[in-house]
């Protein structure tokens, strides 16, 4: 299998007070095709108790065209695009019922053990069941090294909740791009920016304190999330 394709619609949950496709709302359907076509060949959150294996994601970029309304028919094409010993990245894109272009994205993976929560070779047999599609959605990948603006500025701290956690018992994902809004300046809490990037850093872990910091560096509006005593960067996350 090299290219997968799912169909979904806009929840209600996925879209912003203007009734447009949210940031996070794309995050989360982009998510749940990754994990449907994981499931399909066997290697997916339902398989873990056999497996013992999890996916954890390491970084996002996307890009939006067009932000369709709640209710809107959407066909996500994914694939995996390439393979390195221990992390495979994941491309996608998305179209409208009317087959326009919505977003494209690209991704980073780790496979890991579940158990003791360390990277796990990728297999020939792992990369042959998902198959290689080698087509990018982006010239250019991610900086995983991207590393905090001098600019920086302290804007909030909180206390990771219950709430908060996933089935990798950190917090979920999607929750960076909540707090990375929250500490966004009050004029852009309503901006729509159609490019954001997410760089996972280190996982952060139940009543962990996270402190959040702004900057506007090389027009870009800049969000990095740290650990209490400031010794840790937990993610990086860029709107533009």
């Amino acid at each position: 299998m090299e290219m997968y394709e799912y169909k979904t619609r806009i929840e209600f949950c996925d879209i912003d007070e203007n009734n447009k496709l949210s940031s996070k709302g794309l995050l989360r359907i982009l998510g749940e095709a990754a994990g449907v076509h994981s499931e399909t060949v066997g290697y997916g959150l339902n398989h873990m108790p056999q497996t013992h294996l999890t996916w954890m994601l390491l970084n996002w970029k996307i890009k939006f065209f067009i932000k369709p309304c709640w209710n809107t028919e959407l066909l996500v094409k994914t694939w995996a695009r390439s393979f390195s010993k221990v992390s495979s990245n994941r491309d996608f894109t998305v179209y409208d019922n009317n087959n326009n272009l919505v977003a494209k994205a690209t991704s980073k993976w780790v496979l890991i053990a579940s158990e003791k929560f360390t990277p796990v070779k990728l297999t020939e047999e792992i990369r042959n069941t998902f198959g290689e599609y080698n087509s990018s959605v982006f010239d250019t990948e991610v900086n995983d090294k991207e590393k905090e603006p001098e600019s920086s500025k302290f804007v909030y701290d909180y206390q990771i909740k219950r709430r908060d956690i996933d089935t990798n018992h950190h917090v979920n994902n999607l929750y960076y791009l909540d707090f990375a809004y929250d500490t966004l300046p009050k004029d852009f809490w309503e901006v729509s920016f159609d490019n954001i990037e997410i760089i996972y850093k280190k996982q952060i872990r139940l009543d962990d304190t996270i402190k959040c910091f702004y900057a506007y560096d090389n027009n870009q509006h800049i969000v990095t999330i740290k650990s209490e005593d400031l010794s840790v960067v937990h993610a990086i996350v860029k709107f533009y």
